[in-house]
């Protein structure tokens, strides 16, 4: 009597049964191993790849001069905090070497906003624009800017 799984006629094989599994989500051992170049922000590809450690450095220095110093300090360290648990690949930072997941103009306008709740003056809005201005498309806030008297 022929067993079911081998053919006397045909090489021998064997054959697997398994079932389909439908609306299950799918295992991905992988993902922190792929590369990924996308703003978590806004979902396009950064181009300019300076991770928000370094522009808060930057942005942390610039504000000492102001009163509102500790509570944009203290508002920037949320975001800061959250961003630095975030896992995967990216492309590197131009100056630090660390992981970029959110693009520079999403950082900075997150930055400009936190400064216009904070309540600095038009005079400061507009040096920020000026110091930290990554819209190079012309289609954010660099629009505030012009309107503000800059360029």
């Amino acid at each position: 009597m022929a067993s079911p799984i081998l053919s006397s006629t045909k090489p021998a094989t064997l054959t697997f049964s398994m079932k389909i599994k439908r609306n299950v989500a799918k295992q991905t051992y992988n993902l922190e191993k792929e590369k990924h170049d996308d703003c978590l922000s806004c979902g396009e590809n950064i181009e300019h790849p300076l991770c928000p450690n370094c522009i808060a450095k930057a942005f942390n220095q610039w504000t000492k001069q102001f009163p509102e110093h500790h509570e944009l300090k203290g508002k920037l360290n949320v975001f800061m905090k959250h961003h630095n648990h975030i896992k995967g690949k990216s492309k590197e930072c131009v100056h630090c070497g660390k992981d970029v997941h959110v693009c520079p103009y999403c950082f900075t306008d997150h930055l400009y906003k936190l400064s216009k709740e904070t309540g600095l003056g038009v005079r400061s809005l507009a040096e920020f624009l000026f110091i930290f201005n990554f819209d190079f498309k012309h289609n954010g806030y660099s629009q505030e800017l012009e309107a503000y008297g800059g360029y």
